[in-house]
């Protein structure tokens, strides 16, 4: 088959919205190498998360090689398994490429699943469950869902018409430092509650920014051997934790010009019973379900999911000492999960993966290691962040030995 235009054409719109839809670089390869199979051309990919770079060769020799220079994508799962189905049609079901290329450019067209107020809300529902998993008090609960609907409002209504992408990260942790601030010294002052943990207010209300998932993908890169992407992703994950960071440090200065009393931070109080701790999870899942832009069908997975990833990461930490068993074990059963689902089912995995792992990556402790360097707290803080690498590594670690077990046969 000749590298006619309509071919061309496919492969790299096909490749540029898996992309473009969040999916990591071995996986895009994989699914590339298959999709040009399928049309009897031979593909090398070479992706990062800001570059595609495609070098396609017909049986008769043709040689093409296209690049784009891409900015990082976002996760969305109704996307992602729509480009999976499409795949299926054409390496199963002996789909054309002009009608492929059609469905593609429905796909592309395709307006979002679920409306911005919804989203916005979701950011506040997962810092309630985010604020029960760390504990906190009533008002602190509180404090966290409007500092999660904050940054909803802001991400999803703000920062487009005012152009802050770039920014947003240290704009939204700033606000929320200053937020949580002035919430610490209000209860205060007003004989609210004589407990206010600011930086569990932070973390709760920002928990969707902090990166955790992008290092765990990094961490997978580099298992696979993808160094480039793997490297690209993991600086860019840590360049959005040093916005978070100076924006906490920026908040907590100008709350200092306005207060003067110092806020009273406690140690985490007593867990929540684990069937509040269940409901707070299963409500979570519900906002990823809106968050991450998943098929509705697929909400009840997704809490399946998310329930049985937390609630088996939980029941190991009471038997298991090695702070990082209970990770790997609980990645390990969403990854076998998440492999049945893909191979029974014929639905990509990550629809499974991403809700599973999203509880368990290690997201808000490279925020405050990052947080206790810069308060020159140095020993404790690299002691957390080294946590992260190793809570992440166990993540991939359980991820992959789960495909060793039960191959998917799919490459989402």
């Amino acid at each position: 088959m000749s590298l006619d235009s309509t071919t061309v054409n496919f492969l790299t719109d096909y490749g540029l919205a898996l992309h473009r839809h969040g999916l990591a670089a071995h996986n895009l390869e994989s699914v590339m190498t298959n999709v040009a199979n399928a049309l009897n051309v031979k593909i090398d990919v070479f992706s990062t998360p800001t570059l595609l770079l495609l070098s396609l060769e017909s049986e008769e020799g043709e040689r093409l090689q296209v690049a784009k220079r891409l900015r990082p994508g976002d996760v969305n799962l109704d996307r992602l398994s729509l480009l999976d189905e499409l795949g299926d049609s054409l390496i199963e079901d002996g789909l054309n490429v002009e009608a492929a290329y059609s469905r593609l450019s429905a796909i592309n067209r395709k307006k979002a699943n679920y409306p911005a107020w919804l989203k916005t809300v979701s950011y506040g529902i997962v810092a309630l469950a985010v604020a029960i998993i760390f504990s906190a008090s009533p008002i602190e609960l509180l404090a966290s869902v409007i500092g999660g609907l904050i940054v909803g409002f802001i991400s999803n209504y703000l920062s487009k018409a005012f152009n802050i992408d770039r920014s947003l990260e240290f704009i939204l942790a700033f606000i929320i430092s200053l937020f949580t601030y002035t919430c610490a010294h209000l209860a205060a002052y007003f004989h609210l509650s004589t407990e206010f943990n600011s930086n569990l207010v932070n973390i709760s209300s920002l928990i969707y920014l902090i990166p955790g998932v992008s290092l765990t993908i990094a961490m997978a890169e580099l298992a696979t051997e993808n160094l480039v992407s793997g490297t690209a992703r993991l600086m860019g994950a840590v360049m959005v934790l040093l916005k978070l960071v100076f924006g906490l440090i920026m908040g907590i200065f100008v709350g200092q010009l306005f207060f003067t009393n110092s806020v009273i931070e406690l140690n985490l109080k007593p867990e929540y019973p684990f069937s509040i701790l269940a409901t707070a999870i299963l409500i979570a899942s519900i906002a990823f379900t809106f968050l991450l832009e998943a098929r509705f069908r697929d909400i009840k997975w997704i809490m399946l999911s998310s329930f049985f990833g937390f609630g088996i990461f939980k029941i190991c930490s009471f038997y298991l000492s090695n702070p990082f068993a209970p990770t790997f074990i609980a990645a390990l059963i969403v990854g076998l999960a998440g492999s049945l689902y893909a191979r029974y089912l014929k639905h990509p995995a990550i629809t499974i993966l991403l809700p599973g792992i999203t509880l368990l990556v290690p997201g808000s402790m490279g925020l405050k290691g990052l947080t206790l360097v810069l308060e020159d707290n140095t020993v404790l803080g690299l002691n957390l962040l080294i946590r992260v690498f190793f809570t992440g590594m166990a993540i991939v670690a359980g991820l992959l030995l789960a495909n060793i077990l039960i191959p998917p046969k799919r490459s989402l």
